[in-house]
């Protein structure tokens, strides 16, 4: 069956084949460890060129979700063990100076829109931010917010963490954090916002925060300069 994209937005035709190819292994459609469509038949499926399909690919790959065996194909990449991780901590150092680069609503990638259960609407709070160990860039921080629940969050104080600011000015009872870390190979964007090599390796960590009634209100995405940092997990056993 055909998936259609819109070859009339703005976004470009090869991250929207990489979003619904993300959706396809969130909803287990492809199953995790199996092998995916060639890049001949996700031509036919998606009606895009090559090249399209395979920068898709490359970059989820890269981005730890997909993996290439030698003459078998490509795969769903297995997924990484869950634990209950009760400590979750850097050093003090680290993010207390940084820089913000942008605040902003935009229209949600689908994957983010599925994990905040967003069925009528597609808009997103989004900041970015660039946190500094010492004097070195060393975490890129994107944090996500659904819209409908925090329309003027972007119009506080940005220098206060947003977890502090949807606590104290929303009120809102946090009582668990999902985190996920991953491998991954810098971007050349990325990269550069952390001043080093495109294709460096890096570290992605995926925080989804809960409400007590299971209601994911918050995300963070934060990339994780290698050479800089350090990640300690304490639990109990």
């Amino acid at each position: 069956m055909r998936d259609f994209l819109n070859k009339n937005s703005s976004i470009p035709l090869y991250y929207q084949v990489k979003e619904v190819i993300k959706e396809k292994i969130k909803s287990e459609e492809w199953k995790n460890d199996e092998k995916i469509p060639n890049e001949l038949e996700l031509v036919e499926q998606f009606n895009v060129s090559r090249s399209t399909v395979r920068q898709a690919i490359l970059e989820l790959v890269n981005e730890g979700l997909l993996t290439r065996k030698k003459g078998h194909g490509t795969f769903v990449k297995k997924l990484q063990h869950e634990g209950n991780f009760m400590t979750f901590s850097y050093p003090d150092e680290l993010g207390k100076k940084h820089i913000p680069i942008s605040a902003k609503v935009i229209e949600g990638p689908l994957e983010y829109l599925h994990i905040f259960k967003l069925y009528n609407s597609k808009k997103i709070n989004e900041t970015i931010r660039l946190r500094y160990f010492k004097e070195d860039p060393a975490i890129i921080e994107r944090t996500y917010l659904p819209y409908y629940l925090f329309p003027d969050i972007l119009n506080k104080d940005m220098e206060k963490p947003i977890y502090d600011t949807v606590i104290d000015d929303y009120k809102i009872n946090i009582i668990r954090h999902k985190v996920y870390i991953e491998p991954i190979l810098l971007d050349e964007y990325d990269a550069n916002l952390l001043g080093v090599d495109s294709g460096q390796p890096a570290l992605k960590t995926t925080k989804i925060c809960e409400t007590s009634n299971n209601l994911p209100i918050l995300l963070t995405i934060s990339i994780f300069r290698e050479d800089r940092s350090k990640l300690f997990f304490q639990y109990d056993v």
